[in-house]
Parts: C-alpha cells; sequence; structure tokens
C-alpha cells in the first residue's frame, strides 16, 4: 500500500507541476504572474499591468495562455492560440448577428430575405463550430 501511495504522490507532483494554480483577486483570476481579467464574456490577459492579449473568448484558451506564459515557455503557441480564439469570436459574432437578422426578417413576413439570412447563419454556425474545435486541439498540444 505504502508503494501505491507513494507512486501517487509522485503522479500528482507531476501533474501539478505541469500547470500553475490559478488564484481568485479582486481584479481576475492571477495565474503566476499573468492575471486574467474577464470584461462580460470577453477575457484580456495582463502581466504587471500590460496587456498582453485582449478579447480572448473562450476561457480555456485564456487559461492555458497564462499557464504558458506564466511558465515564461515560448509564446509561439499562444500566439496560435490567440489566433485560434479570434477566428471563432469572429465567427461567433457573426452566426449571432445572422441569426438575429433572420428572427426579424421572419418577423417582417419576409421569408425570401429569412431564408437568405437561416443559409448565411447555417455556414457561419458551422465555421464556428470548426473554428472552436480547432482552437480546443491546439490546447492539448
Amino acid at each position: 500500500m505504502t508503494q501505491l501511495s507513494k507512486r501517487l504522490e509522485q503522479i500528482v507532483k507531476k501533474e501539478l507541476s505541469k500547470n500553475i494554480i490559478p488564484v481568485k483577486t479582486a481584479e481576475g483570476i492571477l495565474v503566476g504572474e499573468i492575471l486574467i481579467v474577464s470584461e462580460g464574456a470577453i477575457k484580456a490577459l495582463y502581466r504587471n499591468n500590460e496587456l498582453l492579449y485582449n478579447e480572448i473568448h473562450l476561457n480555456s484558451i485564456a487559461i492555458r495562455i497564462a499557464n504558458i506564459l506564466a511558465f515564461r515557455k515560448t509564446s509561439i503557441l499562444a500566439d496560435e492560440l490567440y489566433k485560434a480564439d479570434q477566428e471563432y469570436g469572429r465567427w461567433f459574432v457573426d452566426s449571432q448577428m445572422l441569426r438575429a437578422q433572420y428572427q426579424k426578417a421572419v418577423n417582417n413576413r419576409d421569408f425570401d430575405r429569412a431564408d437568405m439570412f437561416w443559409a448565411r447563419y447555417q455556414e457561419s454556425r458551422d465555421r464556428t463550430t470548426h473554428a472552436k474545435a480547432r482552437a480546443e486541439s491546439l490546447i492539448k498540444s
């Protein structure tokens, strides 16, 4: 049993060393010296009051970038994650606007226009899903 507990302790220490445990502060969430500030659904990352990344849409991306920067690893992966998140954000906002325009056209009984907005909404929604999947696949790398 002691052999098993020692092995479990080693595994836990190894996993904890991969990520810095976040601390909740009045300003936001502190990961090492990286502060994640939530502005509604959008997040921003700061180091020593200097803005590093702004308008991050996905929580998982914000946390992963903060961990990368807290360990002072190369920021190439952080930049790739940020670009993937921005692509997701553009498609998500686009899909929400198209859906609202579709609803407005239906309410005005302009069905030809509604059909056009619905087709554009579906394309945008599919691209949103694809962009999110791509961003999440980068998190695991």
